[in-house]
């Protein structure tokens, strides 16, 4: 038998990863919280450890500061829309694609792409994709409506440049749901589903009652991967619209940025991360709670 290795040789071996834990995350995080209770502002010249404390000021500010109230609300009518469509999507083209034919390979390629291009690459595309000038009005506009069709000011309205915003994360994320949809109908026994064809079940049934059920637990990991990502967005908001006409377009991660960034607020810009974190982590527990645990009791 082989003899573990003494103690001390394991705590030698996992200091670097204890080195790279804590500088990575630990500790940005503790200062991230206490920089929250603090009121610094770096153009004040006064360094962050010499800043007056705060106490919730900043947390009670954050209550009432209309405008992040409306980036939060705004950030989660984006995710609640593109993950919904791109879960529909994604799952219609999985159940598509998992059945054999000529140029399977290719069409697999063309619709991971997507997913391969940095985010700020596709915003850029999409930006000159709804300009005035652009493929949108120019070319599918003309070929839904014809002679009738008019060229729209996309990012001139609060209306229009959240569509093309939810058109751009669409267009790049469904890939993401498509691969693990995938996989998962893909695991699924080839000789379940021949029994139940056997027995005469329909294709639609076989689909309600095989295929869903098993890759429920995927479902569920690839929609709240999905949503915590989406939740996040900043490139397609910051190189589109700049979260504008005015701030109607301003997603949270946009609104966090400006104020550390542009305004200089870094207290400010900590406490609202710590809210943001905090609203994600009741969110993450009560979907492990509904979808692992609860179901492990009953």
């Amino acid at each position: 038998m082989r003899s573990k290795p003494p103690k001390v040789i394991v705590y030698l071996a996992n200091i670097p990863l204890n080195i790279l834990l804590y500088a990575t995350l630990i500790i940005p995080f503790a200062l991230m919280i206490y920089l929250a209770f603090l009121s610094w502002n770096p153009a004040a010249g006064v360094d962050w450890w010499q800043a007056p404390f705060a106490g919730l000021n900043n947390f009670s500010r954050a209550l009432q500061d209309s405008r992040f109230l409306a980036a939060l609300g705004r950030t989660t009518a984006f995710v609640i829309i593109v993950v919904s469509i791109e879960f529909v999507l994604g799952l219609v083209l999985a159940y598509f694609m998992i059945e054999e034919f000529k140029g399977k390979k290719i069409s697999l390629s063309l619709i991971i792409y997507p997913l391969m291009l940095p985010w700020v690459v596709v915003a850029l595309i999409f930006y000159l994709f709804f300009q005035d000038y652009g493929p949108m009005n120019n070319i599918f506009l003309k070929i839904i409506l014809g002679d009738a069709a008019q060229n729209i000011h996309w990012f001139l309205s609060s209306t229009t440049a959240f569509i093309s915003l939810v058109i751009a994360d669409i267009w790049q994320w469904t890939p993401f749901i498509f691969l693990i949809m995938y996989s998962g109908l893909s695991a699924v026994s080839k000789r379940l589903i021949e029994a139940a064809q056997v027995l005469g079940a329909s294709t639609r049934t076989i689909f309600w009652k095989i295929q869903l059920p098993l890759i429920r637990p995927l479902v569920l990991i690839a929609v709240v991967l999905r949503a915590l990502e989406a939740f996040k967005v900043f490139d397609i908001a910051y190189v589109m619209t700049g979260g504008g006409p005015g701030t109607s377009t301003e997603t949270l991660s946009l609104y966090i940025y400006r104020v550390a960034i542009e305004y200089h607020d870094i207290s400010y810009a900590a406490a609202l991360s710590l809210i943001v974190l905090v609203i994600l982590a009741i969110i993450i527990r009560t979907f492990i709670w509904y979808s692992f645990e609860r179901g492990v009791r009953t």
